[in-house]
């Protein structure tokens, strides 16, 4: 792999440090079929002292769906690397089983941020190299619209078996009678947490936009998911 270095050299009264720069193009890992074309680049930083290494990055990864259907299930994983730190790991899902999808041709930022700065002692004694740096993604699982699949459909299995649990939950709000029904259920907390977590949508919508608006978001989840049912895997099973 190739990179680049940029050094600058300062002085200062008491010891002498330098900065150096690398940017790595981001690397597929996905292997051969993926339905996403990867792209992006991943920087690291390193300010040099006599003693130390502080290390930082940041990286901004994008996707396009390369595929030619719409696609409603991602899970992926980014890792990235300098020589001496500035390690990031980030597990990646977007989920439109509720609404939405990720349209043919369609191009998204899959990843972005900073690293934590790491700090570590300077060993030029060492018969270790650095390492090189590195950025790479692997698209783990897709799933499509019409029911396809890319990937290990392991992967998938705890954001599958949450869609019944969700829908439920819905469908739930959507049957009550009044606003303050509606406003007692929302409250509720249901299990699986990462089920509870998705109704914290529907209750921020409430608090910032009023129970109108979060009824009617309610409502919009609860048909996109009942038509989207039929066609997929692991979801047949809900009942209306």
């Amino acid at each position: 792999m190739r990179f680049h270095a940029i050094l600058v050299p300062l002085c200062l009264t008491l010891s002498a440090w330098s900065q150096l720069t690398y940017t790595v193009p981001v690397v597929d890992k996905s292997g051969p079929g993926s339905p996403l074309a990867i792209s992006g680049t991943a920087s690291f930083t390193e300010l040099i002292t006599a003693q130390s290494v502080a290390s930082s990055g940041n990286f901004r990864v994008k996707a396009r769906n390369v595929s030619g259907k719409s696609i409603i299930l991602m899970l992926a994983g980014f890792d990235a690397a300098g020589p001496h730190g500035g390690e990031s790991h980030q597990a990646i899902k977007i989920d439109h089983f509720f609404w939405g999808d990720i349209a043919p041709g369609e191009s998204f930022v899959l990843a972005r941020g900073r690293s934590r700065k790491q700090v570590s002692p300077l060993r030029r004694d060492s018969v270790e190299p650095a390492a090189e740096p590195k950025a790479e993604v692997r698209i783990q699982y897709v799933q499509f619209e019409d029911g396809s699949t890319f990937g290990d459909d392991t992967a998938a299995k705890g954001a599958i078996d949450l869609r019944p649990v969700i829908l439920e939950g819905l469908r739930r709000l959507d049957k009550a009678g009044n606003n303050d029904e509606f406003l007692a259920l929302l409250k509720q907390k249901i299990q699986p947490d990462d089920a509870d977590r998705f109704l914290a949508t529907f209750r921020e919508t409430q608090k910032n936009y009023g129970t109108r608006a979060a009824r009617a978001q309610v409502r919009r989840g609860r048909i996109v998911a009942e038509g989207r049912v039929p066609a997929l895997p692991g979801v047949q099973m809900v009942q209306k």
